[in-house]
């Protein structure tokens, strides 16, 4: 439980830093925005898998002797392709609302 409060509370602010990659705050402060894009994405995705492993433990715990593999692989599974239908469904809405590396006006929909 302790893991799964914490993570979740460091990842909120940490889900609003885009937020400055937008208004460009990360280049009034220096950071160039491949560099401020690489270390949030990647300090996000360690939060991420910190935050998934209570789901894992628990999942082990109730699950009946001889089938862990099958259970670990169906849930790797539902995780991988939740995560590919949140990319598709975010590019969509990006295309769909006209986004751009230079135009956020429609982002604020």
């Amino acid at each position: 439980r302790n893991i799964l409060f914490w993570t979740t509370i460091a990842s909120a602010p940490l889900g609003m830093i885009q937020l400055l990659l937008i208004t460009h705050v990360n280049r009034d402060i220096g950071i160039p925005d491949g560099a401020f894009i690489l270390g949030d994405d990647v300090v996000l995705s360690i939060l991420g898998e910190f935050a998934f492993l209570p789901t894992l433990v628990l999942a082990a715990r109730l699950c009946p002797p001889g089938v862990e593999a099958v259970l670990f692989a169906t849930l790797m599974s539902i995780f991988n392709g939740a995560s590919t239908v949140g990319t598709e469904v975010g590019a969509a809405l990006t295309k769909y609302l006209e986004i751009t590396e230079s135009n956020f006006d429609n982002l604020a929909l």
